[in-house]
């Protein structure tokens, strides 16, 4: 149904068919209308009951019956998509959408929303006409013969007709209200019909209703009457939370009739009980699935991307979520790869980054342009198309941003997270699995000078001169190299992952593309040979877009790569287990989740304890008041923090957050944890000016239980860039060892801790 907004003729329509509640008259031209209780069916009001009881095709109600059936088949799930063609034909029937091209895939609920009528008519070759049949009978409309094609029945323009009276109780049973057999269906199914229903008042074909400030689940479209005459129609429950009374509308096409508007003025003007009123909603459409009813949308705030320039300097630039995701695509993306290949990666980069987003929460903007974070380059047409495409949707594990990731290619099985980052948890939705789609592309060769490599090992802080030989001492389950032995440097062994990052830094990132390869000796240097680009999790770049070259579309081949895992929008809700036992007003504020609330008086003991010794070993005064958040589960430090699965705490001011307590102490970790982040809530303000390695070197000094010891070896101080963008888990490690060697060099130099730059 087109929206049109003659406001001339919806004031004529308007004031004949008020007229006719407030005279109770059923004899007047316009506009026929019916109001009723859904509870006290003696509440009713109606006009023109000549109109209301001609039979007519149901329109849009219909469409809300298919897509039931579609959804509890499984012909569709929540998170389908489908780009209308604007004008198609199916069985014969021609038809064309007159909604607002968007210029993307909508979603189930989001056609039942506007309407579309190619979105559904594309359902007729896969959906069964038995379970379409049983699904109208529970709605209560009769069922469709089988001459009776398919397609245009199930838009709502062929079939057996209804009267426009009836299809209030028609769509009060598909939402389970008033006193009629509500329509069975699964909680998912209802959630995406309440959704479509929803989306059809706010921002679809009954918008209306919305603008008029009434909440609704509606439906509407132009319908013919058996005399060939056309209507335009709209059905409504009112209000949304809880729908008391319904109304059908069904004005005369043409001349900008809006039936929706129609319905709110009658609804304003009704003796029944008022309306609740909404606020007007932005026209920007919510997505499907809705994890829970009435939850509310979570708005993806705009990125701030650190651009790093030539200098070295960054640049920070606010963008739109979808803008960056644009330009992730360029960087990271196959230029040639299928639309659906393109939106599966775009679901997965905008994933990344809002589970990322407070990276770099230190440095004042949350992702970064390098491979830290995610690529970004100059957007194209392909990226942008994929990007709105894509708008809003995210993948999600217990209704919050998964920390999923992908890489440029597997090489024919990708990898667990645990293997690239020790310590990292392996959630079922990113097991290692067998990759088909790619396991056909080429092997690659590599030859590196033993030189190059003897620089990478002393760059990654190992100690060495000449290197006597490489070889692979174990391997993981994808046959990824496991341990690697360099003779001749001390430690002799070292992880995979970090071995090839080491490599990488020196040599270039195609000189060792993957952990995936053999290795052997030659006159100057080694031979690698292997298979795969990237660390091989997730998703893979290079199997997406096989996998769309094959047919398969953007959610097949998300549900391929992160089992597991649904894809919808952000949802405004407490993250599970995150139940927080309030903390106290005093000098600590803790807060601790429910199930670690026996930890509050021995961590606050160790917490002023750690905090009474800094101050005496520094001089500072004590802090007026520390605010100490605990985490119910290393997700959730994550994705509060930005941090790494390595990472065990984190500070910003006087606010200090922490992995889980039990996690902590698994680990061993607990005391020197808390010393740090205490020591870096006292100091970091006083030496805010210094480069990173004197404040996280300050930290790790002070976080030792005795700060006496022998002179510290001389290395280099590392720089801001190796502090806060790692690129691994070792070459962090690195990094902060010799931060705290630097900063124990200048006390041993007797220099006071605010006197080392």
């Amino acid at each position: 149904m087109t929206l049109r907004r003659g406001a001339i003729a919806i004031a004529l329509a308007v004031v004949a068919v008020v007229g006719a509640v407030h005279a109770q008259s059923p004899a007047v031209t316009g506009a026929a209308f019916f109001v009723r209780g859904l509870e006290n069916l003696r509440d009713r009001h109606e006009a023109r009951p000549d109109i209301l009881d001609t039979p007519i095709f149901p329109g849009s109600v219909v469409k809300a019956v298919a897509l039931v059936a579609a959804l509890e088949s499984g012909v569709i799930q929540a998170d389908s998509a489908r780009v209308c063609r604007r004008v198609s034909t199916v069985d014969g029937h021609r038809f064309e959408c007159a909604h607002p091209d968007l210029k993307r895939a909508l979603s189930p609920a989001e056609a039942l929303a506007y309407s579309c009528d190619d979105f559904f008519a594309s359902l007729s070759p896969r959906l069964s006409r038995d379970l379409f049949n049983r699904t109208r009978l529970a709605a209560g409309l009769p069922p469709v013969s089988p001459s009776t094609p398919l397609a245009p029945a199930i838009v709502g323009l062929d079939g057996p007709k209804t009267t426009p009276r009836a299809l209030i109780g028609v769509l009060a049973r598909l939402m389970a209200a008033g006193g009629d057999p509500a329509v069975p269906m699964k909680a998912a199914t209802r959630n995406v019909l309440r959704a479509g229903l929803r989306g059809a008042a706010e921002y679809g074909a009954a918008s209306g209703l919305n603008a008029a400030g009434v909440s609704a689940f509606a439906g509407a479209d132009t319908v013919k009457a058996s005399n060939g005459a056309a209507l335009e129609l709209v059905v409504a429950l009112v209000p949304a939370d809880r729908p008391t009374r319904g109304i059908v509308v069904a004005a005369p096409a043409g001349a900008g009739v809006d039936a929706a508007a129609i319905a709110a003025e009658i609804l304003s003007r009704s003796t029944l009980a008022p309306v609740a009123p909404v606020a007007p909603l932005a026209p920007v459409p919510p997505l499907a699935p809705t994890p829970a009813p009435q939850a509310p949308y979570a708005p993806l705030a705009p990125i701030r991307l650190g651009r790093t320039l030539p200098d070295g300097r960054t640049w920070v630039e606010t963008i739109p979520v979808d803008d960056y995701i644009a330009q992730v695509l360029a960087g990271e993306g196959q230029p040639r790869a299928g639309d659906a290949a393109q939106q599966a990666l775009a679901i997965t980069a905008r994933t990344f980054a809002m589970a990322n987003r407070n990276r770099h929460r230190r440095e004042r903007f949350d992702l970064c342009d390098t491979t830290h974070c995610q690529v970004v380059r100059p957007s194209t047409v392909v990226t942008r198309r994929a990007a709105q495409a894509t708008s809003g949707r995210l993948l999600l594990h217990q209704g919050q941003p998964a920390f999923v990731f992908y890489s440029a290619w597997c090489g024919g099985r990708t990898e667990l997270a645990s293997q690239v980052w020790p310590g990292a948890i392996d959630y079922p939705f990113e097991p290692s699995l067998a990759d088909d789609a790619c396991e056909h592309e080429a092997a690659w060769t590599s030859e590196i000078r033993a030189g190059d490599l003897e620089r990478a090992l002393r760059a990654a802080g190992l100690r060495g001169s000449t290197l006597r030989g490489v070889r692979v001492v174990s391997r993981n389950q994808s046959e990824r190299v496991d341990r690697v032995r360099v003779d001749g440097f001390t430690p002799p062994e070292m992880n995979g992952h970090e071995f090839r990052m080491a490599v990488s830094r020196v040599a270039g990132p195609q000189a060792l593309k993957s952990t995936a390869f053999d290795v052997e000796r030659t006159g100057n240097g080694y031979r690698f040979r292997g298979r795969g680009y990237g660390h091989g999790v997730g998703l893979c770049v290079v199997g997406a877009g096989n996998r769309a070259a094959r047919g398969s579309t953007a959610d097949d081949i998300l549900r391929f790569y992160f089992p597991g895992l649904t894809v919808g929008p952000v949802l405004v809700a407490r993250e599970p287990g995150r139940a927080a036992v309030p903390a106290p007003v005093s000098d600590v504020a803790l807060v601790l989740p429910g199930q670690e609330r026996g930890e509050r008086e021995p961590l606050l003991s160790l917490i002023r304890r750690s905090r009474d010794e800094v101050a005496k070993a520094t001089g500072v005064a004590l802090p007026g008041r520390l605010l100490v958040t605990v985490h119910a589960s290393v997700e959730s430090f994550g994705r509060a923090t930005g941090q790494p699965w390595w990472v065990s705490g984190a500070t910003d001011g006087s606010a200090i957050e922490l992995l889980p307590i039990a996690e902590l102490r698994r680990q061993g970790l607990l005391e020197r944890t808390v010393r740090r982040e205490v020591t870096h809530a006292l100091l970091d303000g006083a030496l805010s000016n210094r480069p990173m390695w004197v404040r996280e070197g300050a930290a790790a000094y002070f976080a030792r239980a005795s700060t006496a010891a022998g002179a510290p070896p001389r290395v280099s101080c590392p720089s801001d860039a190796e502090l806060l963008r790692p690129i691994s888990a070792g070459a962090e490690r690195d990094a902060f060892a010799r931060a705290e060697a630097c900063f124990a060099r200048g006390i041993a130099e007797g220099k006071r801790w605010d006197q080392i730059r």
